[in-house]
């Protein structure tokens, strides 16, 4: 009868594989604790095509732009920061009136 411990070895095998998996399932939420953060949270996410994703983040009280995917990954920048006045395209020159 070797085919029924052949057989026996089997289910216990697939059997172990199916409670790990309940096991992990069981015990992930306790690891993740570890890594939530209030600081770091991805507000919103698009997607541009296949490869490239635009993703909104949130890092303390600052909001910046992180464009994933392609060759690359690249941070365009914080989107709270003050931009500085333009400087005009051209001046008017002053016209004195009086004379």
């Amino acid at each position: 009868m070797p085919w029924l411990t052949g057989f026996a070895s089997l289910l216990l095998v697939i059997a172990l594989i199916l409670l790990t998996r309940y096991g992990v399932k069981f015990v992930e939420p306790y690891l993740a604790r570890g890594r939530r953060t209030r600081d770091l949270a991805v507000v919103e996410s698009l997607s541009i095509d296949q490869r490239r994703k635009l993703s909104l983040i949130r890092c303390k009280d600052r909001t910046g732009l992180i464009l994933t995917g392609g060759g690359s990954d690249v941070f365009l920048g914080w989107m709270d920061e003050p931009q500085p006045p333009a400087a005009p395209a051209f001046v008017l020159p002053e016209i004195d009136l009086d004379e």
